[in-house]
């Protein structure tokens, strides 16, 4: 692609919930060890938006409060204001109500008027689902400046105690809530260069690693069903940290490949933050490990948040400069598909 037909990143925000959980309290909610956690996922604390005695999120944490908060920040840093915004993407699993939409609330929130809006519901790679969808919209002349927001706050949904299957256990260990946001611009102009997006599934996997069930799911749960636990769903760890860490490094290069770039021309690659020992994941699969920052340690799995937070984070810290060159990828093993995008910053 000629530099001057490439959609650019204008700016860029997130925001974490105000509550710490560490691993010692999640020893006591779950029985699992708190030096195991530390040890199997590399995480010492991440935030939460339910409360310490409730599943209720605190006041001004609900999903959309995060995404609404992340979404001034972008627009704050790209140096625009919420009246600049005609195209809004909301990406979320775990939206605050079915109906309305997601994007309805978090526009409302934001006071848009006038916007487009459109919800995307995708957790590991919906950044990238959204992304896409608002490169079309910004290139086709249908929007002039597009906000996307990835949020999810999952931990109204855990349970606890010692009926609780184990891989439930071990997934409240893992995830945590929050919210990151980008505003992109049209080809042209300044920000960071949109040099290529990349998304696929791999159709040959039928059986996804992840399945949480809905609650308006075609055959509702019994009360013994809910009692046990059984029908919410499974994690099938092992085979997504065996598959995952492949799909993801494949992600990598493809995009790379699309985009005309090579491995030694990269300064960071920016991974979702699935899970621990990433750096010895990612050399295994080629890809340079002290290139591939990390911060699962202190804010752990957020979903469909997790590039955007890391990535605000490497920006704040002044990790970057003009010129940079960025791969951000990820895999998605609820649906096996994955996806990456380059930057030149």
């Amino acid at each position: 692609m000629k530099s001057e037909q490439n959609v650019r990143i204008l700016g860029i925000g997130s925001c974490l919930p105000q509550r710490v959980v560490d691993n010692a309290e999640i020893e006591r909610l779950t029985g699992i060890p708190a030096a195991h956690v530390a040890e199997l996922f590399e995480i010492q604390e991440r935030r939460w938006v339910r409360k310490p005695d409730s599943a209720e999120p605190a006041a001004g944490q609900s999903c959309s409060d995060l995404a609404a908060s992340a979404a001034r920040a972008a627009v704050a840093d790209a140096g625009l204001s919420l009246d600049d915004i005609d195209l809004l993407i909301a990406v979320t699993t775990t939206p605050d109500y079915i109906n309305p939409t997601f994007d309805h609330v978090v526009a409302t929130k934001l006071g848009l008027k006038g916007a487009l809006a459109f919800s995307v519901h995708a957790p590991c790679t919906g950044l990238f689902r959204g992304s896409m969808l608002a490169e079309s919209m910004l290139r086709s002349g249908r929007a002039k400046t597009a906000l996307v927001v990835a949020a999810d706050t999952i931990s109204p949904f855990f349970q606890f105690g010692e009926t609780v299957p184990r891989d439930h256990r071990m997934s409240t260990a893992l995830y945590a809530d929050g919210a990151g946001a980008w505003v992109m611009g049209g080809p042209g102009g300044g920000g960071a260069e949109v040099l290529g997006i990349h998304l696929t599934s791999n159709a040959s996997e039928d059986v996804p690693g992840i399945l949480f069930r809905g609650l308006m799911s075609e055959t509702p749960p019994s009360s013994e069903q809910m009692r046990t636990l059984g029908y919410l769903g499974y994690h099938d760890f092992r085979r997504v940290l065996r598959k995952g860490g492949e799909l993801a490094a494949h992600a990598a290069r493809v995009v790379m490949e699309e985009a005309g770039v090579a491995q030694r021309d990269v300064r960071f690659f920016v991974t979702h933050q699935a899970t621990g020992n990433l750096h010895r994941i990612a050399a295994s699969h080629g890809l340079p490990a002290e290139r591939l920052p990390v911060n699962i340690h202190k804010v752990g799995n957020t979903i469909s948040a997790s590039i955007l937070i890391l990535l605000d984070e490497i920006k704040r810290a002044g990790r970057l400069d003009g010129g940079d060159l960025l791969i951000l990828h990820t895999a998605e093993s609820s649906s096996w598909s994955y996806a990456g995008m380059a930057l030149r910053w």
